[in-house]
């Protein structure tokens, strides 16, 4: 499976696949280039075009707005019947700390992200993201994406090591917002955005009260 696309082609797919059953409907050509932080449209209308031809896309017409999936590969083929999600160790709200990939019990998790594949929870330790609702000790459930949209909470590994912020990327700029004054963001130029990779969309936040 997938062998006839590109790493480049397969990372499109993800994000088409992803912008689909998030919103109910594709994204935009602009959408998918700021996605992606590029500088035009003509990249993304490459690749939509070769997912098209290889048949991993439907489109009716020349806009991206009228794509959709085959009905072979709506919902990915990744869900599964389980309305619990592991524990994946901890994530910082604040510098970056280690992501301990240890499975450390399973958590319920909302119906309508019951069953997708991969998705886990991952417990905040840190005060950077308190005004986007997010606080220290809470859970935040993870849903693995390769991509996320411009201003997105997302779970950020630099070099293995995990935090969360809201993500962009332009050009050859990456930039990890905090949602709390008193930190600075993050920011990772030309080559040393390598080391930085998406582990996924925070979709959701679980607080114990006392």
């Amino acid at each position: 499976m997938f062998k006839d696309l590109t790493a480049r082609q397969k990372q499109f797919l993800d994000f088409i696949q992803s912008f689909i059953e998030d919103n109910s409907y594709p994204p935009s050509i602009r959408e998918i280039q700021h996605a992606f932080g590029l500088k035009s449209t003509k990249g993304v209308k490459g690749h939509i075009d070769r997912l098209v031809e290889r048949g991993y896309l439907n489109r009716k017409d020349g806009s991206a707005r009228t794509l959709s999936l085959p009905a072979h590969r709506s919902g990915f083929g990744r869900r599964i019947a389980d309305n619990r999600a592991p524990i994946i160790g901890r994530v910082a709200a604040g510098q970056p700390i280690m992501a301990e990939e240890n499975e450390e019990g399973r958590m319920p998790i909302p119906e309508r992200f019951q069953g997708i594949e991969g998705i886990f929870w991952l417990e905040v330790h840190g005060d950077s993201m308190i005004d986007a609702g997010i606080l220290n000790g809470d859970f935040v459930l993870v849903r693995p994406v390769p991509f996320v949209e411009e201003g997105t909470v997302a779970v950020i590994l630099i070099d293995n090591e995990a935090t969360v912020k809201k993500f962009y990327h332009r050009g050859d700029t990456i930039r990890l917002v905090p949602a709390n004054d008193l930190y600075k963001t993050m920011e990772f130029h030309g080559s040393a955005c390598a080391s930085i990779r998406v582990a996924g969309k925070v979709v959701a936040v679980f607080r114990f009260t006392s």
